[in-house]
């Protein structure tokens, strides 16, 4: 019963010990003793001389019936007591004077019985139980624990014959045919007892009763699943035909008071019974009819289940609108929009669910990369930040606001929060430092001119690249290379990268410039225009990027001593206006000093 579960505390202000008593008896015995306490008299003046007489006895008197039930009481806290120190047969003794009191309650009666089947035997929890049965001939609850005990521990001699169970069962049955839990027992009584003809008669008995209570229907439906399991898929519609119409009669007689309830009820159980296209059907009436958070819910779920991702994704957005504080639904529908790559559409539910559900690291990762899609830079640096000092130990958000800051050319903050993440990876997350990690990281460092550390981490990307990834080796190879042909170092190295990035992806225009320039590099301008011819004769359209194409033509052509050729190339580099500054300044510079040249010899 739930007062057994009860706990006693002390009551530091009272200095005294409380017991908290719960349920339905115990609460009537507290009641029953607070009222049977006479008042105190009254005193008129206060009187602190030596010789005071004492106060009558009589004034704190409990009257005849608040005695039996203060009497009780002390039993019945004091088995709690003994129980919790696990003092069991002490317990027995004081659980046994309460169940004398009041031995019309069944929980009390079937907890009694099974202390007292340890320690007095099987005769004696049978007596305390059939003493409940009599004691409470209005209730099916006496009737059932009696059946599970006397099921539960046969006889000791196995040849005594003991039909008390089936005794209890039958009486229930006919005693209380509106009572779902009757039947419950009875079909596991059976079934255990491995007579399932009799389990089916039962549910035939309960299938014939004319209640009206949908949540007897429900009841009962429930039990029935027991009888014809609908799991056991080769007897899937017999089955389905035997349990369903309980689930339909629990329709048939909701109220318009709880039809929104039973609906919902009898539509998750054709959900979990494989039946999608009924329980669709009752949540998209219950939804229509009564504005159901809780059918659209279930809604979602069968409109994904059955690949109707337009009406999923509209019964979410419904969801989120009519519960605007559920933070999971909210990330729910950022999903979706993730999938459609919708990611502007996608951030303020995100932004939701941080702020309605506390925020979980993957929610400020997903609003992160959200703002990066959208460019939104400074929100992303100003949520990375958060997120580092909401969770300083993860290596992705530092990755996350490396990015950020590095989006923003703010080349130091992006080192450091690389350094973090790499730091933070190492023993906890190490899948995290792949070839795109350290590719991002040396491309920093290389805006930076640290050259010797943006060397180290490329050629760590390198080696880390997956074969299938040609793509992305040959592009950090590319880079890498071209860097060092930037700096006049390690040029043969540059060049064997160079011509391994374009046996890896031919003819593109960029790693045939870099080939192109390393031959320039090398002095050998020959070879080096006609890669860079080449390179040019795959450029359509131009684009402002292409700028650095044209001004390496130029100079190729300015060292081979064609200064016209040279010029007009690098007038075609200046004229595209290559969003690169270092490079614009480069061309600007070469044209000018090539201009010069050309007025300084008309001169002459």
């Amino acid at each position: 019963m739930a007062c057994l579960r009860s706990a006693n505390r002390w009551d530091r202000g009272a200095g005294r010990c409380v017991v908290h008593w719960r349920g339905p008896v115990c609460a009537a015995l507290v009641s029953a003793a607070i009222f049977a306490v006479e008042p105190v008299q009254a005193v008129v003046k206060a009187d602190l001389s030596l010789g005071n007489t004492a106060v009558d006895s009589s004034d704190l008197g409990l009257k005849p019936g608040g005695a039996i039930t203060a009497d009780v009481l002390a039993h019945y806290s004091a088995a709690l007591q003994f129980e919790a120190s696990g003092k069991l047969r002490q317990a027995l003794d004081h659980y046994l004077a309460v169940f004398k009191a009041d031995p019309t309650n069944a929980e009390l009666a079937d907890h009694t019985a099974g202390i007292a089947m340890q320690f007095q035997g099987r005769p004696a929890a049978m007596k305390i139980l059939e003493d409940a049965v009599t004691a409470n001939p209005n209730s099916p609850a006496p009737l059932l624990n009696l059946a599970r005990f006397a099921s539960t521990y046969p006889p000791e001699d196995l040849f005594e014959k003991d039909n008390r169970a089936l005794k209890a069962i039958t009486q229930a049955l006919e005693q209380f045919p509106r009572h779902a839990e009757v039947y419950e027992a009875a079909v596991l009584f059976y079934l255990t007892q491995n007579e399932r003809e009799k389990a089916i008669a039962v549910m035939d008995q309960a299938a014939n009763q004319p209640s009206r209570d949908p949540n007897y229907w429900l009841a009962t439906g429930r039990t029935a699943e027991r009888v014809w399991p609908l799991g056991q898929t080769e007897f899937g519609l017999e089955y389905r035909q035997r349990v369903e119409p309980f689930f339909e009669n629990a329709l048939k007689h909701a109220s318009k008071s709880n039809a929104e309830a039973i609906t919902l009820e009898v539509a998750r159980h054709y959900l979990l019974t494989n039946n999608p296209d009924r329980a669709r059907e009752l949540c998209e009436e219950v939804a229509a009819k009564h504005n159901s958070l809780d059918a659209r819910k279930l809604l979602y779920r069968l409109y994904g289940a059955t690949e109707q991702k337009d009406k999923a994704l509209a019964t979410l957005q419904e969801i989120v609108k009519q519960a605007p504080d559920d933070a999971e639904h909210q990330r729910l529908l950022a999903n979706e929009y993730d999938k459609l790559k919708q990611p502007e559409k996608a951030i303020p539910h995100l932004e939701a669910a941080i702020q309605n559900g506390g925020g979980e690291i993957g929610d400020y990762v997903k609003l992160g990369w959200g703002l990066y899609q959208t460019q939104k830079y400074d929100d992303m640096v100003r949520v990375g930040q958060r997120s580092v000092r909401l969770f300083p130990d993860h290596p992705l958000v530092h990755y996350q606001l490396a990015i950020a800051h590095r989006s923003r050319e703010e080349w130091a903050a992006s080192v450091k929060h690389f350094a973090a993440a790499e730091q933070h990876a190492g023993s906890t997350q190490a899948e995290l430092l792949d070839h795109l990690f350290y590719y991002q990281f040396g491309v920093t460092l290389e805006r930076m001119a640290r050259f010797e550390d943006a060397s180290r981490m490329l050629e760590k990307s390198i080696t880390l690249t997956p074969r299938e990834e040609a793509k992305a080796a040959a592009n950090t190879m590319n880079f890498l290379g071209y860097m060092w042909l930037e700096q006049g170092a390690r040029l043969d190295k540059a060049g064997e990268l160079i011509a391994k990035a374009n046996e890896l992806m031919p003819e593109q225009p960029a790693y045939i410039d870099s080939l192109g320039w390393f031959h320039y590099k090398k002095g050998n301008y020959a070879a080096a225009l006609k890669a860079l011819e080449h390179a040019e004769s795959l450029l359509e359209p131009m684009a402002p990027e292409d700028a650095e194409i044209l001004e390496h033509l130029g100079l190729t052509h300015q060292a081979l001593g064609d200064k016209a050729k040279a010029l007009d190339y690098l007038e075609r580099a200046n004229t595209l206006n290559t969003p690169d500054p270092k490079a614009r300044k480069r061309i600007e510079d070469a044209l000018k000093k090539l201009q010069g040249g050309r007025s300084d010899a008309g001169k002459k």
